[in-house]
């Protein structure tokens, strides 16, 4: 009697542990889940049908349909729409979860990093994607590679989801119009697909390139016809005209292609005909390392050689210095023909927290170069405005971040610059500097926008300040609109084209009064950074 009650009582014992050391690994049985998918117009009210221009809110979260519950270790998915009728305008982030755009999909990644787990109401409100409906059009919402992830890594089961239907305007998309749009994001992702640069050497894989010059083309281009078809009254006549003018860019685009002869050619100390040469890697600066295995290598002559960068969490490779000649980085380099001994040199910088901005910009390095310079910060925390116009204050305080901040001692110089506020410092000291004069009458006017004549009189005068070379190889300026240019700015004009800090349009043309956005005054301020 006795041996049976143990055996019975051994039996109770893992019959109650057994079920623990099962959740112990994915925390809790019978995990499922469905993803629920709220759209609503900006007061909140549930909606399907909405007109063109109005903003419209996409929540997603998560509700249990199994029995079972359990932290959250980690989930992702891909919220995708049509971005021919529907513009997105911005993400409302939740808790740890990242939400980040990228070619008509808002991209959800949470990964806990303490193998803790997060609390399962974060599920409740996974975050708010807003759009603006700027075409007519049906869509749908869709959602691709959802999945939540246990302890263990394993995937807890979602249930099928239905795509979510609504109608923007009249429901039936403009043909014309629809065209023009592929058009644009075919000519976007094949300029971003290609390499751009105007020394050989840069070009590693595949063998061919496009210079810098025929690239800014095509984007001055797409740029024109996407104004026009961001423009909800662009006539017929006019969306004709953008696709043809797209097309002719293209073709001249695709025509300006140069195939490469062989690279990093041996030179008259090397002729020794080595059959190996050494690659090695290492990283300046820190916040990121050489994979394991890439940092010294020998490699045979002729033939290629991989580097793998491994960025800090945050980071991404910035530059790579290849025998000294800088290109830019990407986590995997390859150089295609070793025909020297060969050093390479890595850093790494702060990835921007701007979601409006995105790799594909023609601007995203120097923006990513102004938010680590401290030039810049964003007009949000998660928003850098790059179209936004640049103000006279916003452009004196980046100078003064460029002087590193120098203490001021404030004077009533200007009538509208008071003691306090966030520019004054700046002005004040950009003022005491000869940077800035004013508008002659006795005021400086810190809220208009800065032209681009007025940013290269700031930047010329800033490089007088500080005793830098003024000295031109040409002052002669052979554009159109030369005439434009206000007599106490043509000097500065003058210096900073031939120091390649600003450049002209694909039609020729300056525009020199023309308002600068904040990615143009981005660009400018690292062109004059790196050259100085």
């Amino acid at each position: 009697m006795m041996k049976q009650l143990k055996m019975m009582l051994c039996m109770l014992l893992l019959v109650a542990v057994l079920p623990s050391y099962v959740y112990g690994a994915n925390d809790a049985a019978d995990l499922s889940y469905r993803v629920n998918i709220t759209v609503t117009d900006s007061s909140g009210s549930p909606k399907s049908s909405f007109d063109v221009g109005e903003e419209i809110f996409v929540k997603l979260s998560l509700a249990y349909t199994g029995a079972g519950k359990a932290p959250v270790y980690g989930f992702q998915g891909k919220l995708q729409f049509d971005s021919y009728v529907l513009k997105n305008t911005s993400v409302n982030m939740e808790k740890d979860i990242s939400m980040k755009y990228s070619d008509g999909v808002i991209n959800y990644v949470f990964l806990d990093m303490t193998a803790n787990g997060k609390d399962d109401s974060m599920l409740h409100n996974i975050g708010t994607a807003v759009f603006q409906a700027r075409n007519n059009g049906t869509l749908s919402f869709s959602l691709g590679s959802f999945i939540v992830t246990n302890k263990d890594a394993t995937q807890r089961y979602i249930t099928p989801f239905e795509d979510v239907q609504i109608i923007v305007g009249t429901g039936i998309k403009e043909a014309s119009k629809s065209s023009l749009y592929e058009d644009i994001v075919a000519a976007k992702s094949y300029l971003a697909s290609v390499i751009i640069a105007d020394n050989p050497k840069t070009i590693y894989s595949p063998d061919f390139w496009y210079s810098t010059k025929s690239a800014q083309n095509l984007r001055n281009v797409i740029a024109e016809v996407e104004a026009v078809f961001e423009n909800e009254h662009a006539l017929d006549s006019e969306i004709t005209e953008a696709i043809e003018k797209l097309s002719i860019a293209f073709s001249n685009f695709e025509n300006s292609k140069i195939v490469g002869p062989k690279r990093w050619v041996v030179s008259d100390d090397d002729s020794n005909n080595k059959l190996n040469y050494s690659v090695k890697a290492s990283v300046k600066g820190g916040n990121g390392k050489i994979a394991d295995g890439f940092e010294s290598q020998t490699i045979r002559a002729t033939t290629s050689a991989t580097i793998r960068m491994i960025p800090d969490e945050g980071y991404e490779t910035e530059y790579i210095y290849i025998n000294g000649e800088k290109f830019i980085g990407r986590d995997i380099y390859t150089i295609p023909e070793i025909s020297r001994d060969t050093t390479v040199v890595v850093t790494f910088v702060r990835i921007p927290p701007f979601t409006d901005i995105a790799h594909d910009d023609w601007f995203y390095f120097s923006v990513r170069y102004a938010y680590n310079a401290g030039l810049f910060t964003g007009t949000s925390e998660t928003k850098f405005s790059p179209s936004g116009k640049m103000s006279r204050a916003m452009l004196a305080t980046a100078l003064y971040r460029m002087a590193d901040q120098p203490d001021v001692e404030f004077t009533d110089v200007f009538s509208d610059v008071q003691s306090g506020l966030w520019y004054s410092d700046p002005i004040i000291w950009a003022n005491q500097n000869q940077i800035v004069n004013g508008n002659g009458k006795g005021m400086f006017a810190p809220n208009d926008s800065v032209t681009r004549e007025q940013i290269a009189v700031m930047l010329h005068r800033y490089a007088q300040s500080k005793g830098f070379d003024l000295h031109t190889t040409s002052s002669s300026l052979n554009f159109k609109d030369v005439n434009k240019i206000s007599s106490y700015a043509k000097e500065a004009i003058s210096w900073a084209v031939s120091k390649g800090i600003m450049k002209g349009n694909s039609d020729s043309t300056l525009n020199p009064s023309g308002l600068a956005t904040r990615a143009e005054v981005a660009t400018m301020l690292q062109r004059f950074i790196e050259l100085e």
